[in-house]
C-alpha cells in the first residue's frame, strides 16, 4: 500500500505542475532574468503623397440636332443627299430626349460628386506645398 500511496502523491504532483505550466517555476525558483513588460510606441507616419495626376479635361466632338417635323422631312432628305449622307437618321421623341438630358445631368452629378471625393483625398493625404516647404526647412 505505501507504494500505491506514494505513486498517487508522485502523479498527482506531477499533474499539478503540469496543469500549472512552467511560469509557477519562475515564483519558486530565478532561473534567470524576469521578462519586463512590452512598451508600445506609437509612431506618426508621414502620410504618402497620392501623386494622382488630374484628368485632362474632356475634348468633346460636336453634335448636330437636326429636327425634323412632317413639314421639313423631304427637305431635310434632299439636303442630305445632296451632301452626300447616308439617308438614316437616329430619331428620339421629345419624352425620350427629355430622359435623355435627365440622364446626362445624372452622369454629370456623378462625376462631380467623384471629382469631388478625389479631391478631397488629395486634401487629406497631401499638405499644401507651402506648408511642405515649412515642414522640410525645419528638419
Amino acid at each position: 500500500m505505501n507504494v500505491h500511496r506514494w505513486l498517487t502523491l508522485t502523479t498527482s504532483l506531477l499533474l499539478v505542475t503540469s496543469i500549472t505550466g512552467c511560469a509557477s517555476f519562475s515564483s519558486f525558483f530565478s532561473f534567470g532574468k524576469k521578462v519586463q513588460p512590452i512598451e508600445v510606441v506609437a509612431k506618426s507616419v508621414e502620410k504618402t503623397p497620392l501623386d494622382i495626376p488630374n484628368p485632362d479635361p474632356l475634348k468633346l466632338t460636336p453634335v448636330r440636332w437636326v429636327l425634323i417635323t412632317p413639314a421639313n422631312a423631304e427637305e431635310i432628305f434632299k439636303r442630305m443627299e445632296k451632301d452626300e449622307q447616308n439617308l438614316i437618321l437616329f430619331a428620339i421623341t421629345d419624352d425620350g430626349y427629355q430622359a435623355l438630358a435627365m440622364t446626362m445631368a445624372e452622369v454629370r452629378n456623378l462625376i462631380n460628386t467623384q471629382r469631388n471625393i478625389i479631391l478631397k483625398y488629395k486634401e487629406y493625404y497631401e499638405k499644401p506645398v507651402e506648408n511642405r516647404n515649412n515642414v522640410n526647412a525645419k528638419k
